[in-house]
């Protein structure tokens, strides 16, 4: 019974005298050692469960995720091949728009253009128009005039001028009542000849009661100035072969030239040179040349400004003086 007191006794300072660090040591390692092991039985209870897991999915369910797999797979497809195909009617419908309103815009620019040449000639008509409603004017007053010297003084005297009317005991028309009368035919006819021509290239008036004055600009009867271009030939043949229908009549053609060369002399032979071509072609066409008259002002008879290209334009003109003798 001593010994054992005394046993006790000696484990007690055996055991106190261990370092407090060896015995910390000690509990952390033994601390590792137990987490390593717990580690290793979750790891063995998971590939239990995935092993466990497997084993159940080889079975109905496995094939009924099969095909659920496949199934989805399918529907994935199809829904890819229908974007793809939205897609490209997509792309489709947007180029034929694109192209529809490329087709658009141009047939715009095409009614813009067709539109722009129409009024243009509805213009050109207008004043065609106006010029034959001033000659109808004219006409229509020149009518007025010759019926006013016609009609017998005092209510019906048959005899006038010495003699006795054949023609209902009127009188015979005068001398200048004729003249007047000729000369609005002879205009009448040389208007519509012009008709086709654009409205700024000539101006055709009366000038006096048995005077009627063509004025021609160069563009429609030259091309260089000089000689009569092959349009300027047409135009002088058209209205050769209508002065032809009016035998007795007289003709004065007069040139005219610009002020950019201050030479008198040389727009004097410019001029002149400019009529008498004009002559001679009206000449070549059928107008007895003992009827016509040609010569040249120069640049002394201008109806636009010497100064800019527009009115020397204008001043480089023909006139032809139709004259009716009474």
């Amino acid at each position: 019974m001593k010994t054992l007191p005394l046993t006790l006794l000696l484990t007690t300072l055996l055991c106190s005298c261990v370092p407090r660090t060896q015995y910390e040591a000690l509990v952390t390692e033994r601390n590792y050692y137990r987490n390593q092991a717990t580690t290793a039985d979750s790891l063995a209870d998971q590939r239990a469960i995935s092993t466990y897991d497997e084993v159940e999915l080889t079975g109905g369910e496995l094939d009924q995720r099969i095909r659920q797999v496949e199934a989805l797979t399918a529907t994935n497809v199809a829904l890819n091949q229908s974007y793809q195909a939205l897609q490209a009617r997509y792309e489709e419908l947007l180029t034929q728009s694109q192209q529809m309103l490329s087709t658009s815009g141009e047939q715009v620019t095409g009614l813009q253009q067709s539109l722009a040449a129409r009024t243009t000639q509805v213009a050109a008509r207008e004043e065609q128009l106006r010029k034959l409603e001033l000659d109808l004017r004219a006409r229509e007053e020149a009518i007025a005039r010759v019926e006013g010297d016609y009609a017998p003084a005092g209510g019906g005297d048959p005899t006038v001028y010495g003699t006795v009317a054949s023609n209902g005991g009127r009188p015979p028309l005068s001398g200048a009542q004729n003249a007047a009368l000729k000369l609005n035919t002879i205009q009448n006819d040389v208007s519509q000849l012009l008709a086709y021509l654009p409205a700024n290239s000539y101006v055709l008036s009366l000038a006096g009661n048995n005077r009627l004055h063509l004025q021609l600009s160069e563009s429609i009867l030259s091309t260089d100035g000089f000689n009569v271009s092959p349009n300027g030939q047409q135009l002088l043949r058209r209205l050769a072969a209508t002065l032809r229908n009016y035998p007795g009549t007289e003709y004065t053609v007069v040139g005219h030239a610009d002020g950019a060369n201050p030479n008198a002399m040389r727009a004097y032979e410019d001029s002149t040179d400019k009529a008498i071509k004009v002559a001679q072609q009206l000449i070549t066409f059928g107008l007895d040349p003992a009827s016509i008259t040609a010569g040249g002002k120069g640049f002394y008879d201008p109806v636009g400004d010497n100064t800019t290209a527009a009115g020397q334009e204008a001043n480089r003109r023909t006139d032809l003086y139709i004259t009716v003798p009474e």
